[in-house]
């Protein structure tokens, strides 16, 4: 019976840390996605949509660390999870624990700015983490992975960094930056002169 529930919440770890990268990933190309040009400005049912797979995604990581915790053959406490990095803890494992931590802050950011404890350019800075979060959960997803080896999941890890990038590339190529296009502006006004 502790064997048989030990596979279960094995398949529950591995599953969830799947399905929340997958969610995280979607989350982060919507996400750079409403920022370009052609959705500005996001109107809410996008950036809404943007928030709701972030959350699932965070349901998906709550999920993979409760299941982890409760499966006494993995080995992981709380204070490995609290204190990874002061008891020479595996690197990649680290890398989990942090983003895992820095997603926690992300949210918490969207109700420090409703309630204007944080400017909008603080929140917008400190946003760009999610780039971080997520490329640190793609790195421990492939150092720690018990099926980082499986075609299926090497192709799913390049697959999300493919699209990640590609849309990345497209919106900053797409939207060029205001002072480019504030110093664009002002010279066809000066040439127009």
């Amino acid at each position: 019976m502790i064997l048989a529930s030990s596979t279960i919440l094995w398949d529950v770890t591995r599953s969830s840390a799947f399905i929340a990268f997958a969610l995280y990933t979607v989350s982060v190309v919507w996400g750079i996605s409403i920022t370009a040009r052609s959705f500005r400005p996001p109107v809410a049912p996008q950036f809404d949509y943007h928030r709701f797979v972030a959350m699932l995604g965070f349901l998906a990581v709550c999920t993979h660390v409760a299941s982890l915790l409760a499966d006494r053959y993995a080995h992981v406490h709380l204070g490995t999870l609290v204190l990874q990095g002061t008891k020479g803890g595996q690197w990649q494992v680290m890398l989990g624990v942090i983003a895992t931590w820095l997603l926690i802050a992300l949210p918490l950011t969207f109700h420090l700015k409703a309630r204007k404890l944080l400017t909008q350019r603080f929140w917008r800075l400190f946003h760009y983490v999610g780039y971080l979060v997520w490329a640190l959960a793609l790195v421990h997803g492939i150092a720690v992975g018990t099926d980082t080896g499986s075609q299926w999941a090497l192709g799913l890890y390049g697959g999300a960094a493919s699209l990640v990038a590609a849309v990345a590339w497209w919106r900053f190529v797409e939207a060029p930056p205001r002072r480019q296009h504030s110093r664009r502006a002002a010279r066809g006004r000066a040439a127009q002169s």
